[in-house]
């Protein structure tokens, strides 16, 4: 006898934990990526130290493994959102492959900080690709052992599982010919397959994009078996009515699975590690001298505190527009899961940014800083305007008022630091930097005008009906 779709229950409790769980180790290694990237040289913008071009220029390498790093460990991430979608119940051999998988994530920023010093090492990239085939071996492995152990929704299409199969199998083998290309040229001493390990490895980034080309979802298929269906299916007989149930309430539940929470989750975890990584940054330079209440009054100038305060809060404006976002983003689909590592990888790199700033705080220092929350902005506000375009994804914004409001916030983010970060170049002058606080005051004034227009148009309205 088959059991009915309707009578199983989604996600348990010991499942949603695994998730939650899952989710803070992801976010935790994620942006302890860009941990060593904030430990800026004291005499860094100093008199007879390095300037900031120079740093950065040293420190190219560091950015390239943290950026690639960050993203093929988000497409992972990816990776284990979509299996369980379909995997609503855990077993012990669940368990453990998960705490396995989770252990390696936790320690890849290590690898890839050794990465980071010896880029032309084969060594160095061998240690880095290892651990992350065997992220996905793990997840491959999870995926079998739910589908055998009938762990998966129950009704699960075969379609399904050989598509899930197929996305989870991608990335291991990828990985697996790269980490061999790294062996090669550890052994060898070869730059050619170092570098040919290197594309591998980026390879990732692009990825689900032939996924999708080769290995589309079956989803579609189903909507149209959906919209096939008579619209009186109660008057079917008994058998085509059972049918009809069934597909309804396995889509159901398939699009139960795509929704938003583990997203949030993974944002949420991002943006308070890095909010509180901009602490670390607050700390008097060293000195030879004794401490005391007149050398504390000295360093006081060097503590970068409104540097902090400062991109704590735009921090937070960023997370607020997310929340914005999310609030009628409904679903997820590969466009959505990549903006949204695009504005996490940039976002886990402002504590970086605003560490050269508040070392340095000169034209060029401040430069980068405005860059990198530009980048961070129009990561936001793609996934903003991408996110109110896309069908079968969004509730209605409601008013054309509304919807203006959420463009010109979205605006707002991206060309507040673009017209800073280009006065500040063209005149070099760092105060000029202050036009983001105009552009933000002007804006949400604004966005306060079109509300209080729009509810009292909606009062006279309602008087009028």
């Amino acid at each position: 006898m088959k059991t009915m779709l309707s009578s199983i229950s989604t996600t348990n409790d010991e499942t949603e934990r695994l998730l939650g769980f899952s989710d803070a180790v992801f976010a935790i290694a994620m942006t302890f990526l860009a941990l060593d990237l904030g430990a800026v040289p004291d005499d860094v913008g100093r008199p007879g130290g390095p300037t900031t071009v120079d740093f950065l220029h040293e420190n190219i390498p560091d950015y390239v493994v943290y950026f690639g790093t960050f993203l093929v460990v988000g497409f992972l991430w990816w990776r284990h959102h979509l299996m369980f979608r379909y995997i609503k119940r855990n077993s012990g051999g669940i368990l453990w492959t998960n705490t396995l998988m989770l252990a390696l994530v936790a320690m890849l920023p290590y690898p890839a900080s050794v990465l980071s010093e010896a880029p032309g090492s084969g060594l160095a990239l061998l240690m880095l690709l290892v651990p992350l085939t065997a992220i996905g071996l793990l997840m491959w492995l999870q995926w079998e052992l739910a589908v055998h152990g009938h762990l998966v929704i129950p009704g699960l299409p075969k379609p399904y599982i050989s598509y899930v199969r197929a996305q989870v199998m991608a990335s291991p083998i990828v990985l697996a010919l790269a980490s061999g290309a790294a062996a090669y040229s550890w052994l060898n001493k070869s730059t050619t397959a170092n570098r040919i390990a290197f594309a591998m490895w980026t390879l990732l980034i692009i990825l689900p994009i032939i996924l999708r080309r080769f290995f589309p979802a079956p989803d579609q298929a189903y909507e149209v078996k959906v919209a096939a269906l008579p619209e009186n299916w109660q008057s079917l007989e008994d058998t085509e009515q059972e049918e009809t149930k069934r597909i309804r309430g396995l889509l159901a539940r398939l699009r139960n699975g795509s929704d938003t929470d583990r997203i949030k989750v993974l944002t949420d975890g991002v943006v308070a590690i890095a909010v509180t990584i901009l602490a670390l940054q607050l700390r008097p330079p060293p000195t030879t001298e004794a401490i005391n209440d007149e050398t504390i009054l000295e360093n006081l100038y060097a503590v970068p505190a409104w540097t902090y305060f400062v991109t704590f809060v735009l921090i937070s404006l960023f997370w607020r527009g997310h929340v914005r976002i999310f609030t009628y983003l409904q679903g997820a689909d590969p466009v959505v899961l990549w903006l949204n590592l695009f504005f996490l990888m940039f976002m886990s790199f402002l504590p970086t940014a605003a560490a050269i700033s508040a070392q340095d705080q000169g034209t060029t220092a401040l430069a980068f800083y405005l860059l990198m929350m530009f980048f961070t902005g129009a990561a936001m506000a793609v996934l903003g305007q991408y996110g109110s375009r896309a069908k079968n994804l969004t509730v209605e914004l409601g008013t054309e008022t509304q919807r203006m409001i959420a463009t010109l916030r979205a605006v707002t983010a991206v060309s507040a630091f673009l017209i800073a970060l280009i006065l500040v170049v063209v005149f070099d002058n760092p105060a000029l930097s202050n036009v983001i606080w105009v552009i933000f005051i002007l804006s949400g004034q604004l966005s306060r005008y079109l509300r209080h227009r729009e509810m009292a148009q909606s009062a006279a309205t309602a008087a009028t009906g």
